[in-house]
């Protein structure tokens, strides 16, 4: 991932890479496979499955059309988006983090979880609880150590957030293909 690559990806350049068969197979293959695989294996198990034959009844034009359309067209188009990495000395195809990124367009129904209602109520409860140490004089509730409290608490809050999206990124809908 370079300096540059965006943090997530537009939703135009998602629905692009996400709008071919071909580009949605890679990305269902390396969503199962995170290692990531040889172009040449790729496109192979693709030629296959676009004829519907075993691996080894395909012809010689079969592999190489899927191989060339692979290596000149989609596979440069999701690794100039982030979306996968290509090295070209070994010919393999390994995924990024964008690959999770783009299988939740396919999550069925999933409800975002509210967490500007945690981070109110957190931040609620805190200036209740500081103003109570303000107005009521009991040593252990000093208002200093209230407001250390509460700055403890929003930041154990922000790393639960945290933790919550990455898993939801990894733990996405697999990204479907079909064939026009």
């Amino acid at each position: 991932m370079s300096p540059n690559e965006p943090h997530t990806l537009s939703q135009d350049t998602a629905f692009d890479l996400l709008s071919n068969a071909r580009r949605r197979f890679v990305l269902r293959r390396l969503q199962s496979d995170r290692e990531g695989i040889e172009l040449s294996d790729l496109a192979e198990e693709l030629a296959a499955e676009e004829n519907e034959v075993r691996p080894d009844e395909l012809s010689a034009q079969q592999r190489k059309r899927t191989y060339v359309s692979l290596y000149q067209t989609h596979v440069p188009k999701l690794s100039e988006a982030g979306v996968v990495e290509y090295d070209s000395e070994t010919g393999i195809v390994s995924p990024t983090r964008h690959v999770d990124e783009l299988a939740q367009y396919f999550e069925e129904g999933s409800e975002p979880f509210p967490w500007q209602l945690v981070y109110a109520g957190a931040a609620s409860v805190g200036l209740l609880v500081y103003l109570l140490s303000i107005a009521v004089d009991i040593p252990f509730l000093s208002p200093q150590y209230v407001g250390i409290a509460i700055l403890i608490g929003l930041v154990a809050v922000s790393g639960v957030h945290y933790v919550y999206n990455e898993r939801a990124m990894t733990n996405g809908a697999r990204i479907p293909v079909e064939y026009e």
